[in-house]
């Protein structure tokens, strides 16, 4: 998973939701990136000890320790950290120093003891953690690989410490490659979760389901504009006959849509649209599409009515339908 920032302060919310999908005790920090061909070639990733794609043959593990330049976590990783204890009382430090007598280094020199009250300090080791690389299996185009960069020690949930753990080796990942991500250490329950990962819409027959509940977690606004509660009013119950609603997951959580008997999906967002798009194909060829067709797409069989004073008219004229 991809962050713009290269620290955390704490867990990103895209990752707890990830962790709570995960039912294992143990996890790992793992990601996939893909990287050039041309940027491996030119040496940008010897710092991770790859010098040539050759070194990635035959699923090779690589492993390295991040930079200190990559960020704090890495510094600390590699060299520790020591913590100021300001909650606690001060203690007396006394050090020695060497000065010339009277200013005079060829007369001489003396050593004075000085004493001084100083904030107790803690430290911390380093934890010396590796990243380790491989090559996925993974076919991208001629010009780049993708790689699966993890951190091979497991974390355990029921330790206290895993909290600030995983925290660590999220930001030591991210630091390192941009993207941090969680797995369970069962590959069965991974390719479990990534296939429901895949699935981006849920077909809700007529009569199942809150319709208007779902949409009102996808608005997750207090206050509805006006214009916005007349399309829910629309959408949970139109004046046409449909087979049953379809509820947007993952990538297509802010949508909502209607199917009709005729195959005819209508899809709205509440939260950001400006429009609402008709798709003249069957809910089947509908849920193949990825949300970047989807978006992309302009075709004969896509109409798009725009969020107008006459939106319902023009959306009914689109679809047949005309009001005894």
């Amino acid at each position: 998973m991809k962050f713009k920032q290269n620290h955390f302060r704490k867990i990103p919310e895209k990752l707890l939701f990830e962790l709570s999908q995960i039912k294992s005790n143990t996890v790992i920090v793992s990601t996939k990136i893909n990287i050039s061909n041309t940027d491996l070639t030119d040496g940008k990733y010897k710092k991770w000890n790859i010098n040539s794609i050759k070194d990635l043959a035959d699923k090779s593990v690589i492993d390295f320790i991040p930079s200190k330049k990559e960020g704090p976590t890495s510094k600390i990783n590699l060299v520790g950290k020591t913590i100021i204890l300001r909650d606690l009382p001060k203690e007396d430090k006394s050090w020695n120093i060497t000065g010339p007598n009277f200013g005079d280094y060829s007369k001489g020199t003396h050593t004075a003891t000085i004493t001084k009250p100083v904030f107790q300090k803690e430290y911390e080791l380093p934890r010396e953690i590796h990243l380790s690389i491989t090559q996925t299996d993974t076919e991208q185009s001629k010009d780049e690989i993708q790689l699966q960069i993890w951190i091979q020690e497991p974390l355990r949930r029921d330790e206290k410490t895993f909290p600030d753990d995983l925290l660590f080796s999220l930001n030591l990942l991210q630091e390192s490659t941009g993207n941090c991500g969680i797995v369970s250490t069962s590959q069965a329950e991974n390719d479990k979760l990534i296939e429901e990962k895949q699935k981006d819409w849920e077909f809700l027959p007529v009569g199942t389901g809150n319709i208007r509940s779902k949409i009102l977690q996808k608005v997750g606004k207090k206050e509805i504009p006006k214009s916005s509660q007349e399309r829910m009013d629309y959408f949970t119950n139109p004046p046409f006959e449909i087979v049953g609603h379809i509820n947007g997951i993952n990538s297509f959580e802010r949508y909502i849509g209607l199917e009709l008997p005729n195959g005819v999906i209508i899809l709205e967002n509440f939260n950001y649209g400006n429009a609402i798009f008709v798709f003249k194909k069957n809910f089947e060829s509908f849920s193949k599409m990825t949300r970047g067709e989807l978006i992309k797409r302009r075709s004969s069989d896509t109409e798009r009515i725009p969020h107008k004073k006459n939106w319902k008219i023009n959306l009914e004229t689109v679809l047949g339908f005309n009001r005894k």
